[in-house]
């Protein structure tokens, strides 16, 4: 059985406002089940029957370049391609992330978090892709980056930041394979924010789409270590190296003989 979860999606700006407004004025907001959202989109966690397995029109980037939301073609290395390709490699690596706290078990409100943030996602990429200088002010609109998401990050950074301890040391990726996953999604995220300055510089792309990335960050950190202590993993810290190596390395040649 398909079953459909209802959350926002691109173009679909005022429900995402509802969404991330409900979520962030409680501590676990349930995902609807089985209610495609408004415009008939939803996510499905079971493949369709009806329809194609992929999208039509196939192969129209086979010469480099492909289309924005405003039908723009531009070649692939483009800046905004790089920023959209990396937002994607985020969130399908989230995907990856909610896998693994699922199979952690006692991780629900987790995973729901990371749907949602893939969800978000799509929206900054919508948002990415209508770049203002080169597109019709209906198209802007439809795009236009929604602010409740950000205030929504920060309500969800307090929410699980609010049970971990207070950091006193450099905290090390590790604590476990879901805290780890988490500690590297935020490394993408960053790459993600930095790979979008480039668009609020030159394309004049809402300065809170690179925000909302920032705030991403902070808040795939604190689920790393959340995941850590749920699983009941010891949090790795920072030594200092001279603390257990005086850097002075034994040496010896390939080519000497085993004595």
């Amino acid at each position: 059985m398909t079953t459909r979860v209802s959350l926002p999606h691109s173009g679909n700006f005022p429900m995402i406002r509802n969404f991330v407004r409900a979520a962030a004025s409680q501590s676990a907001v349930s995902i609807t089940r089985s209610t495609p959202f408004v415009g008939s989109r939803f996510f499905s966690m079971t493949s369709s029957n009806s329809g194609r397995g992929f999208k039509q029109g196939r192969g129209t980037g086979d010469s480099g370049q492909s289309s924005l939301y405003n039908s723009e073609r531009r070649w692939k290395d483009d800046d905004t391609f790089n920023a959209l390709g990396t937002t994607d490699e985020l969130s399908s690596y989230l995907g990856v992330c909610g896998s693994s706290a699922q199979n952690d078990g006692g991780m629900d409100d987790v995973v729901e978090t990371l749907t949602r943030l893939q969800c978000c996602l799509q929206d900054v990429g919508a948002h990415l892709a209508t770049p203002p200088k080169s597109s019709s002010e209906r198209k802007q609109k439809k795009t236009m980056f929604d602010v409740a998401m950000v205030e929504w990050i920060n309500a969800e950074i307090d929410r699980y930041g609010d049970d971990l301890p207070a950091i006193r040391q450099f905290i090390l990726s590790g604590g476990g394979v879901t805290s780890a996953n988490l500690q590297y999604a935020r490394a993408i995220c960053r790459r993600a924010e930095r790979s979008v300055v480039p668009l609020m510089r030159e394309e004049n792309i809402d300065p809170m789409a690179l925000k909302f990335l920032n705030r991403m960050s902070d808040l795939l950190f604190v689920l790393g270590r959340t995941a850590c202590m749920r699983n009941k993993f010891d949090e790795l810290t920072y030594l200092r190296p001279d603390s257990f190596t005086n850097m002075k390395w034994d040496r010896k040649s390939l080519h000497d003989k085993k004595k």
